[in-house]
């Protein structure tokens, strides 16, 4: 099977796991509609600022991880460096897991106590004591899904992250109603989705690779000094981006706005960039073959699939957002009836997704051919530019505020990622490969502004909705070319 071949079917996998997390409405509606807004709001920002931390603990050793097992899989003799790396990556994210864990659970409340008004802390204290119990197990369940990524096997991480997470999450949050209808009941049916999790990525581990060998290595562990070289530097590259992508809903409560504000700005947010998840499904396929072609220097090939892979993305994402546009209303009430209405602010976070599925493909680049440290410099500069971004903009415009804050900031960090896979590891986005679904989107933007300006009437109700975006859709399938799109399918799904 040809790369680009493999490419496609590894891309076909994860959409299967995207389908899957059909079921994140679902558990938006529940926790809201079962536990109210105000629990939603101390749960969103919890569960961010356990990614960030998560992020902090695995996201290097888990790239490293995918890095090094793609780099030895193939040939046996090479297997020594691939456990002595996979052990490096174990022993150093799920030993920092547990001193977190222990930290966290000794002086915690205080540090909440000096950012968050006493209505936040309080719940965050309790929500917090039962998910860092999570973070070891999730570091491992990480790094297992990272090596079979290496070995170029998608479904694990489709079938997990894909349906089995959504799932238990939204399962567990339901049965937990019925016993603890409150943050403690959220917080438990959080910690025992990570089990099943956990559960789960050991049996992975035990059916793709080997634990004689990982013992092996473990028994004589060895410092993998090339591994660190790239996993610290990034782990707080991506522990910043994660924060950024998260500051907004963390930095509201510490304005005092209230839980349930923070709940119904969360959800628009997390509407918006569960959209996020189409450019997964190419660069987790893509991510294996970009290690590949940098190896053998076939900088050309790379440019031509980042920039094919980048317009698939986009033919998909483009779309979507559209649908979010209009219809926002009708989601936010769907998750809750306190929800509709001055929604104004998602209109102000869909760049972030569009940016991101457009062109973050370069980051992926910059990253899995060791550049770790320039990823990190992307990251601490435009951290710092969001922070002040948010002190100015969140007091004067609020909820929209936050959300043109952040998507400045997107827009920084990838032109930053995109000069850098073009001058450092020579990766060029070809336009020509990528252009028409942006300049289709543009037209369906332009229908869709011009609707909502000129015929509020499009704007009235559902029907009326549904007619606007039949139009926006026709005109971005007409613009883009059926056949471009027809091709496109027939590449996916080939």
């Amino acid at each position: 099977m040809s790369i680009d071949s493999a490419l496609k079917k590894g891309a076909f996998v994860n959409s299967i796991g995207v389908i899957g997390k059909a079921s994140i409405p679902a558990f938006l509606i529940v926790i809201n509609r079962f536990y109210g807004p105000d629990v939603f709001g101390i749960y969103i920002t919890a569960s961010i600022t356990i990614e960030i931390i998560l992020a902090f603990l695995t996201a290097g050793f888990r790239d490293g991880a995918l890095i090094f097992v793609a780099r030895f899989s193939d040939d046996e003799k090479d297997h020594h460096h691939l456990y002595s790396s996979l052990s490096n990556a174990f022993a150093w994210s799920m030993s920092v897991a547990v001193l977190i864990l222990f930290l966290g659970s000794a002086f915690g409340q205080e540090f909440l106590e000096l950012i968050y008004q006493e209505d936040f802390n309080k719940g965050l204290s309790v929500i917090f004591q039962f998910m860092l119990l999570a973070l070891p197990l999730m570091a491992f369940e990480r790094i297992v899904l990272a090596a079979t990524q290496g070995l170029k096997i998608m479904k694990y991480d489709a079938f997990s992250n894909g349906w089995l997470r959504p799932l238990s999450l939204l399962t567990f949050s339901v049965l937990f109603w019925f016993i603890e209808p409150n943050l403690t009941g959220i917080a438990l049916a959080y910690l025992s989705a990570q089990i099943v999790l956990f559960l789960v990525s050991v049996w992975i581990y035990n059916r793709e690779l080997s634990w004689s060998k990982l013992f092996y290595a473990f028994k004589t562990f060895k410092t993998d000094r090339q591994l660190l070289d790239f996993a610290l530097p990034q782990n707080v590259n991506m522990t910043l981006t994660r924060f950024i992508t998260g500051i907004d809903v963390l930095m509201l409560p510490a304005f005092g706005f209230s839980p349930a504000i923070v709940g119904f700005y969360g959800a628009g947010a997390m509407i918006v960039r569960e959209v996020k998840a189409i450019k997964t499904v190419f660069s987790t396929a893509f991510a294996p073959y970009i290690v590949r072609y940098h190896k053998d220097g076939r900088s050309e090939e790379l440019s031509l699939n980042f920039s094919k892979t980048a317009g698939w993305v986009a033919s998909l994402t483009i779309p979507t957002l559209l649908l979010i546009a209009i219809f926002k209303e009708d989601l936010l009430s769907l998750i809750h009836p306190e929800f509709g209405g001055a929604s104004t602010f998602m209109y102000f976070l869909l760049p972030i997704p569009y940016i991101y599925c457009s062109f973050s493909l370069a980051g992926n680049i910059v990253a899995m051919t060791g550049h770790s440290k320039l990823t990190l410099m992307n990251s601490l500069f435009v951290s710092v530019a969001n922070i002040l971004m948010n002190l100015i903009l969140i007091p004067s415009l609020g909820l929209i505020g936050a959300a043109i804050a952040s998507s400045i900031a997107t827009l920084a960090l990838h032109s930053l990622e995109l000069m850098e896979a073009r001058w450092v590891v020579n990766a060029k986005l070809h336009f020509r490969e990528m252009y028409k679904p942006h300049l289709a989107g543009l037209g369906a933007f332009l229908i869709f502004v011009s609707g909502v300006i000129f015929i509020p009437w499009l704007t009235s109700g559902i029907l009326q909705q549904i007619v606007l975006a039949a139009v926006s859709i026709l005109v971005f399938v007409s613009l883009s070319g059926i056949s471009y799109l027809g091709k496109t399918y027939k590449q996916l799904t080939s």
